[in-house]
């Protein structure tokens, strides 16, 4: 072999060494484990050290790309970790930033989104939470890495439900509430369920079928305990409030943040009713055009309590539930009151939501005007203050019964004919 045949066959041998220890140099660790992905799918993945609860991952590109995963932590968590799985079994960890929601209610366990930023370098299809980056991760629950975000909306607008417990057993409130988010524009109704009685289980299924519901399991009192209270009062043993409600809206938003236009954060017993239109379209276009910048409208609550009876006959007399179309009296507005509303978001404005507000997001909030919507709530509790002849006659409700009344007769029909 002549001189320079020689050296330029060891020049070729040492680039050869150097690139092959700078790929192994590069590789993240544990580059040969054993991985078999144990995947999991939540809610309510509990990690080892039974104080951090992982609700669901999802991708969120908005200010750098990241997977933000809510969970539900107690207060003591300081480090977690996300690990993620490339395809040749490589495992890469990153230290999770705890971002809490800092809502005012003040229990142990609080909602928290996980943020950590996705390794551009590698093809990771796989991740997971951990306490920590070291130890032993074969038992360690793997979720699958959320996709990225569709170019066009499935919905226009999905309604958030958050959360039917105690076994819920309103059927015909939850047949009518369903059927007016459907006049009304929703596209998709998303109900976060931790208990219900089998005939409102029967409904959801219904709809379900038809394509309009969306049924999130919610055992949270599986892990924690959990209260109705919405405030943590000392020496109170519960762990979370009012059943991770949080959580759960927190979820909803993401889960429909690239799928809907707009997403309604409200319960079940409670419908935003347009003023002077008839669909959310309609009302969101207006307002929009009215609040350009405006990312959370926010809506006043008006309570129809239940308990006071405008008509004595019930056309589906045999279905429990409260019949919102028999109650169209509402209790007086006043300007001194403190009335919790609840809201219409973009969601890709949002960052963190409470119950009656947003926590972090781009843009103006709005407090609608009482002349423009309000938020319909029929339910059972009144006022005790107001005597029941200071109850206002409003049949906001009753615009819609032409339509309304047809549409949940078909529905009771078929699932609770009478014999």
């Amino acid at each position: 072999m002549s001189c320079p045949l020689k050296y330029l066959f060891i020049a070729m041998n040492a680039c050869g060494f150097i690139f092959i220890f700078l790929f192994f140099l590069h590789q993240p660790e544990d580059r040969n484990i054993n991985f078999s992905p144990n995947i999991v799918t939540g809610p309510f993945i509990a990690l080892e050290d039974n104080k951090t609860f992982i609700i669901s991952p999802y991708y969120d590109p908005r200010e750098t790309n990241l997977i933000r995963t809510i969970a539900v932590v107690h207060k003591t968590v300081k480090d977690l970790y996300c690990l993620f799985y490339c395809k040749h079994n490589g495992v890469l960890p990153v230290k999770a930033e705890i971002d809490i929601v800092k809502d005012w209610f003040g229990f142990p366990y609080e909602t928290a989104n996980l943020l950590c930023k996705i390794p551009s370098e590698w093809d990771y299809v796989y991740m997971s939470i951990h306490i920590n980056s070291s130890e032993d991760r074969k038992q360690i629950p793997v979720l699958k890495i959320p996709k990225e975000p569709l170019k066009s909306f499935s919905a226009s607008f999905t309604v958030c439900i958050s959360a039917l417990y105690g076994r819920y057993h309103n059927v015909m409130q939850v047949i009518q509430a369903i059927e007016m988010y459907k006049l009304l524009g929703a596209s998709r109704v998303t109900i976060y369920n931790n208990s219900c009685h089998e005939n409102v289980d029967k409904v959801l299924r219904y709809y379900i079928q038809e394509g309009v519901v969306e049924v999130i399991p919610w055992p949270v009192d599986k892990y924690l305990k959990t209260t109705t209270k919405w405030k943590y009062v000392k020496g109170d043993d519960s762990d979370i409030g009012y059943y991770g409600q949080v959580a759960a809206l927190n979820d909803c938003m993401y889960r429909n943040m690239f799928k809907s236009e707009f997403v309604l954060l409200n319960d079940i017993d409670e419908i935003i009713l347009p003023v002077k239109y008839w669909n959310w379209s309609s009302l969101m276009s207006n307002l929009l055009k009215r609040y350009p910048e405006t990312s959370v409208f926010r809506f006043e609550n008006h309570v129809f309590p239940s308990v006071v009876n405008a008509s004595g006959f019930n056309y589906w007399y045999h279905v429990p539930g409260i019949n919102i179309l028999q109650h169209p009296y509402r209790e007086p507005s006043d300007n001194e009151s403190i009335k919790p509303r609840k809201m219409i978001i973009n969601p890709r404005k949002v960052i963190q939501t409470s119950i009656h507000t947003v926590l972090k997001a781009e843009g103006h909030i709005t407090a609608v005007s009482r002349k423009d919507s309000i938020l319909f709530h029929c339910k059972a509790k009144r006022n005790k203050n107001i005597p029941e002849k200071n109850l206002i006659k409003d049949n906001i409700i009753l615009r819609y019964n032409v339509t309304l009344f047809p549409k949940v007769d078909e529905v009771v029909q078929k699932l609770f004919p009478q014999h």
